[in-house]
């Protein structure tokens, strides 16, 4: 029985193709296939970061998928920013829905696997991720618990968050 609040249930659905592809990826992470997803998600930051900045259009409308399988995803509370996460970029893009956004990374990181096995893949990852944070033009600063974001490379305006992504203040640099 799952404690409703000690987790978080999220279900999406994709196809078998795709599930079976997640499921070697389990099984060689030697994991259930929500804590995969979960894995995947943790090591999947670089993305979410170039999501808000660059990806803005991208996979930005209504996919047709031939779906035929389920998935229920558990996120332990405290790892709840990992979902919160997934709400913000889905929220700031204003896409269809956060499925299609985890469908993408899911698929992106399949991909990534593919092309380069799972180890190299997960040091690739890491790799990004230094270049992203050194790239950053603005860094995070905390104030108070609260997390200040630049959105735009162009600094126009400043984005105000709050610890659960939500927007809270919203500053014009004009």
């Amino acid at each position: 029985m799952i404690n409703r609040l000690k987790t978080i249930e999220y279900h999406f659905v994709l196809n078998d193709s795709l599930k079976n592809k997640l499921l070697a990826i389990s099984n060689s992470l030697k994991l259930k296939l929500s804590k995969t997803v979960v894995f995947i998600i943790e090591n999947m930051s670089p993305l979410f970061n170039k999501m808000y900045l660059l990806y803005k259009d991208e996979n930005n409308f209504v996919e047709k998928i031939n779906w035929n399988s389920h998935l229920h995803v558990y996120i332990n509370r405290n790892k709840e920013e990992l979902y919160n996460k997934l709400k913000s970029v889905h929220k700031d893009n204003n896409t269809y829905s956060i499925a299609s956004k985890l469908r993408y990374i899911i698929k992106v990181f399949i991909r990534g696997v593919e092309m380069y096995g799972l180890k190299e893949f997960l040091i690739i990852l890491k790799n990004a991720e230094e270049k992203w944070e050194n790239k950053k033009m603005n860094c995070k600063t905390w104030l108070k618990k609260v997390e200040v974001r630049q959105l735009s490379l162009k600094k126009q305006f400043v984005v105000l968050y709050d610890r659960n992504y939500s927007v809270v203040l919203i500053k014009l640099l004009n």
